[in-house]
């Protein structure tokens, strides 16, 4: 103090150096469009609003986080209980339950006390218990999350405990921190760490992500938005690059932290291909021909009810394309029935040529054109069936499957008469 300074004004620069302004709002609020960040910042400095512009393009929404000092460890721990929610996988949130039970071990071994944490503990697990209620009972609501957050003592507590693991976790992994200290680790970690509204800096944010949410298999993304050239804001990745199941993405304003969602991929329409749900049917096939095949088709086209045989079939224009032979079952193979073919006597060239019947061809415009496979050529692929009753039906008095079967006889008057 001067020697000229009264009691009074130094009082008073006391007061001044620990002023904290009155902070409203929520500690974490919902999810907002990014497109309200770019107009917060329409008026700044035109790195900012470059950088704000393409954020709002390819990160859709942001969540703020009440800058009381512990900022930087909400993000991260609502992030973390965040991305288990959406992952909607029970087992895995068991498995995260039984790893941060298993902390309390490390707790212990670097001399925290079992009555001291233990109700920060209960904090983080009640909160993963419900997680895993709201997975089993198909609720996607993440209100709970807000509540649990923003209900004050229950958020202090969840933070401390974040808090408490990754100050253990750093001094059992010294090494790996103290050369970027200026002060000795315990001393950072007491001061730092564990004290509540206390900003996190990059070699406390690394710690908590090595040793809290590193073995979780989440990655962890930080995303300045400062004054560096570009129009882009900065990534860096704090875990190993792999494969993760879910990233926290962590918007970074000098001295804030918020959190930030990635725009989800637009499908283009164009690369849909169109599915035809009808099975077995295309259009798109090879020229079929008759005499392509290896053996008679004649004798089992008879077998079908009113089939027209007397069209001409012709040959195929080109060599049929060798077929594929598919392996034979070991228990049966289909071998085609031997046909006889039977010489049919041809008329003496002297007998005069019988003349064509000039009756007229009955009408068929009222029978029904079923439909047969289409590899088979016009006309042979239509067959003209009597509309009532249906030939082939079992419920033709005259088909053998009728309860009341009664087979036709032939009758020569009406026989020649057709």
């Amino acid at each position: 103090m001067s020697a000229h300074q009264s009691p009074d004004m130094a009082h008073f620069q006391q007061l001044s150096n620990t002023y904290e302004p009155e902070l409203e709002g929520p500690l974490v609020r919902s999810k907002q469009s990014s497109n309200i960040l770019k107009d917060e910042y329409a008026n700044a400095d035109p790195i900012y609003v470059a950088k704000t512009a393409t954020l709002a393009q390819t990160h859709s929404h942001y969540r703020v986080m009440k800058g009381d000092g512990n900022c930087g460890w909400r993000a991260v721990a609502f992030g973390y209980f965040e991305s288990l929610l959406k992952l909607r996988d029970v087992t895995k949130v068991a498995t995260e339950l039984a790893r941060i039970k298993d902390f309390n071990k490390l707790l212990d071994s670097v001399g925290q006390q079992e009555h001291l944490y233990d109700l920060f503990v209960d904090a983080t697990v009640e909160l993963l218990d419900k997680v895993s209620e709201a997975i089993t009972t198909g609720n996607e609501d993440d209100s709970f999350l807000l509540e649990a957050f923003n209900e004050e003592y229950n958020s202090s507590s969840i933070i401390t405990h974040f808090r408490l693991m990754t100050s253990a976790w750093m001094k059992i992994n010294r090494a790996d921190y103290e050369p970027y200290l200026a002060i000795p680790l315990d001393v950072y970690c007491e001061q730092t760490v564990e004290t509540v509204k206390t900003e996190i800096d990059e070699v406390g944010l690394q710690g908590l992500v090595n040793g809290v949410i590193e073995n979780s298999g989440f990655a962890v993304e930080i995303l300045y938005l400062d004054r560096s050239e570009g129009s882009e804001v900065t990534p860096h990745l704090l875990t190993p690059n792999r494969p993760s199941p879910a990233t926290i993405r962590l918007l970074y304003r000098p001295g804030h932290y918020d959190l930030l969602y990635k725009t989800d991929p637009v499908i283009p329409t164009s690369t849909i291909t169109p599915v035809n749900y009808q099975y077995a049917m295309t259009s798109d096939y090879t020229p079929w021909y008759p005499n392509s095949l290896s053996f008679d088709l004649n004798p089992v086209l008879m077998a079908v009810p009113s089939l027209p045989l007397d069209s001409p079939v012709g040959d195929a224009p080109f060599q049929a394309a060798p077929v594929y032979a598919y392996p034979a079952h070991e228990h049966a193979s289909f071998q085609p029935p031997p046909v006889t073919h039977t010489p049919v006597s041809s008329p003496s060239s002297s007998a005069p040529a019988a003349p064509l019947s000039s009756a007229p061809l009955p009408d068929k415009s009222s029978e029904l054109q079923v439909r047969l496979n289409p590899l088979v050529r016009e006309p042979m692929n239509t067959l003209p069936l009597s509309s009532v009753p249906f030939r082939n039906s079992h419920y033709n008095p005259a088909h053998f499957q009728n309860s009341e079967f009664q087979p036709l006889q032939w009758d020569p008057i009406s026989g020649h008469n057709k």
